[in-house]
């Protein structure tokens, strides 16, 4: 036990040394710096995993919104979660129209959830995490385009999206988890794809997403309601 204690403290040290403050002291990827590092590098020393509480990371935005540092159904920031149909709370093993539970069986029979499902019984962030965790905007994705600087990156070996904030340096790391359609699980590694709890009224068989790969990012993308896609929640 002392051993151990003196290996805590010698990690504590050297992540609260000198390069504290740059990204690979960083490694549970919660836009902070902090003892949660070592709890991290331990229980992965271990082999008990990694911390499974989501963590609330203030980027400093406008509008008070903060972001959750891992997705709907993972345990730590790097996992890609959970895959959910625009509107559902739970995965399954094949998404197409006959297997999205709010329409009939076709794109013309979508269910009308409303303009913005946010908050409501049909968020699976709201409904999975509790409290005022919820999906985030189409606007709230908006934003943190506008006030972030962001990268396609690596986090302890997976690739994925970082938004920087260009106001207090805070930062999240979204994986490139790919999408489900039909039975299979699609561009895993090479694009990422995130549902909004907003609506694409132009299209009501549709909803609008963050979507990216290794050269760009879009927060202005929209996808088909019945595919498998990644939440990532805000509060």
């Amino acid at each position: 036990m002392k051993r151990f204690f003196i290996f805590a403290m010698f990690l504590w040290t050297g992540i609260m040394g000198v390069n504290a403050q740059e990204d690979r002291c960083d490694v549970n990827g919660d836009g902070v710096v902090n003892i949660a590092d070592v709890t991290y590098v331990i229980d992965h020393v271990l082999g008990k995993g990694h911390a499974s509480t989501p963590q609330t990371i203030d980027l400093g935005l406008p509008s008070g919104t903060k972001w959750a540092n891992m997705n709907v159904g993972s345990t730590n920031p790097e996992e890609y979660g959970g895959y959910y149909a625009w509107g559902e709370i739970e995965e399954k093993d094949y998404y197409d129209w006959s297997t999205y539970i709010h329409c009939d069986g076709s794109d013309d029979t979508c269910y009308d959830l409303g303009e913005d499902i946010s908050g409501t019984e049909y968020d699976v962030a709201h409904v999975k995490w509790g409290g005022d965790w919820r999906m985030p905007t189409q606007e709230e994705f908006k934003e943190l385009f506008d006030n972030c600087t962001s990268e396609w990156t690596t986090l302890n070996g997976v690739d994925g999206w970082k938004f920087a904030s260009n106001i207090n340096g805070n930062s999240i790391f979204l994986p490139a988890a790919g999408c489900r359609w039909h039975g299979d699980l699609n561009s895993a590694g090479s694009y990422g794809f995130y549902w909004s709890s907003t609506l694409n009224v132009g299209i009501p068989s549709s909803a609008c997403l963050l979507l990216f790969h290794s050269t760009h990012a879009f927060c202005d993308s929209w996808n088909y309601r019945y595919n498998g896609l990644s939440v990532r929640p805000v509060r």
